[in-house]
């Protein structure tokens, strides 16, 4: 079954369920407005018919709330050993900044680029955060949703967003500080600025002076989904 939503921003969002009969959860990260949602029926091949079309207004309570629960992208619940993990490594985390400067240093220090995965990667990988966890290693859509999983275990309002880096098929986060609000691509902070602080790079690369450059110009990434 393929699942599309458009809301306010004109953005196509496009969802695939391959069991009909288990839950998924789709955001509405576009915020406050008018949604439609499609949904088809594969009949063979690249062959849908349509299911349903349905129009809802939607009314945040919070701007946050999209950022905050668990969804398809990033599935998680507080039995996964991630979420336990977030919350070892925030225990004396004293700000929302210190329990995110945690959570970066672990991921980009524990977890290894997979260049044969995201050679062989197929349309409609989803990431699996305790398998991210438990083999070490993932693409950067796996770093981005782990980060982000454990980000919002901790009531930390995070975004796992989609799109290019150069030319390259790429996965990022935002995250929501409360002394300062949202900071886009997540960030560090040198003592004068805070910088771009993307964890697939960060990992692969340390602190190799071009590559830091390059993640904290923000000109070399595009974004065309949130999630």
């Amino acid at each position: 079954m393929n699942i599309q939503v458009t809301g306010p921003d004109q953005v196509i969002y496009k969802y695939f369920l391959d069991n009909a009969d288990a839950p998924a959860v789709f955001p509405l990260t576009a915020g406050n407005g008018s949604y439609i949602v499609l949904a088809f029926e594969n009949v063979g091949g690249d062959q849908y018919v349509s299911l349903l079309t349905h129009s809802l207004t939607l009314e945040l309570k919070s701007e946050f709330l999209p950022f905050l629960y668990p969804n398809q992208y990033v599935d998680f619940s507080e039995d996964n050993d991630a979420i336990h993990l977030a919350a070892e490594l925030s225990a004396d985390a004293k700000t929302d900044l210190e329990a995110l400067t945690a959570i970066y240093q672990y991921v980009t220090e524990n977890i290894t680029y997979d260049e044969e995965k995201a050679a062989t990667v197929e349309s409609g990988y989803l990431p699996d955060v305790d398998d991210t966890l438990r083999t070490k290693t993932g693409i950067c859509f796996d770093y981005a949703a782990l980060s982000v999983a454990m980000l919002r275990s901790l009531s930390i309002p995070a975004k796992l967003s989609i799109g290019y880096s150069g030319e390259i098929h790429h996965a990022w986060i935002d995250v929501y500080m409360e002394s300062i609000g949202w900071v886009k691509n997540a960030v560090e902070f040198n003592g004068r600025e805070w910088k771009m602080m993307d964890p697939t790079f960060a990992s692969a690369l340390g602190e190799e002076q071009n590559i830091r450059d390059y993640i904290g110009d923000g000109s070399n990434y595009i974004l065309q989904y949130v999630r």
